[in-house]
């Protein structure tokens, strides 16, 4: 009985754990163009390419990824490629301090994909980085898909 009740509980902390990491609700929106992987890893084979705002089916999220279901394909889309909300709403966040102290703004999207004004790189996931230096680009975005300057 002590076994099984462990096992419950290891369970419910599970469940809530992946609750917690997901913050999506059940269905989600494609933040930017983004390429349906087969496993959660980058490099993995690409199942689909999804267009920007595309409605997807969130079955759990864990570590960054999110397995998904879009248009009865099956595979994983980075959790920062998902929204609750259409792009229209997105709200930009305050920024963080670089390696060298300085205040940098957060990495951010445009309606028109279009780069703002100081952006110095496009991330793989469409935002727009504002970085001071290469060294960490876009490292929660995906990786860089181009430098601008």
């Amino acid at each position: 009985m002590r076994k099984l009740s462990s096992a419950v509980l290891v369970l419910c902390f599970a469940a809530s754990a992946l609750a917690a990491q997901s913050n999506l609700p059940d269905t989600a929106y494609t933040t930017a163009a983004v390429t349906l992987r087969a496993k959660p890893e980058p490099n993995a084979r690409s199942v689909a390419r999804l267009a920007a705002e595309t409605l997807v089916q969130v079955v759990a999220c864990e570590n960054g990824w999110c397995q998904t279901a879009v248009n009865g394909r099956n595979g994983y889309l980075p959790r920062l490629s998902l929204s609750a909300e259409p792009n229209g709403s997105f709200k930009e966040r305050s920024g963080y301090t670089n390696s060298q102290g300085n205040r940098v703004r957060s990495p951010t999207r445009t309606p028109d994909n279009q780069p703002p004004a100081g952006a110095t790189a496009q991330c793989r996931d469409g935002t727009f980085s504002f970085s001071q230096s290469r060294r960490g680009t876009c490292s929660h975005h995906g990786g860089v898909a181009k430098w601008l300057n």
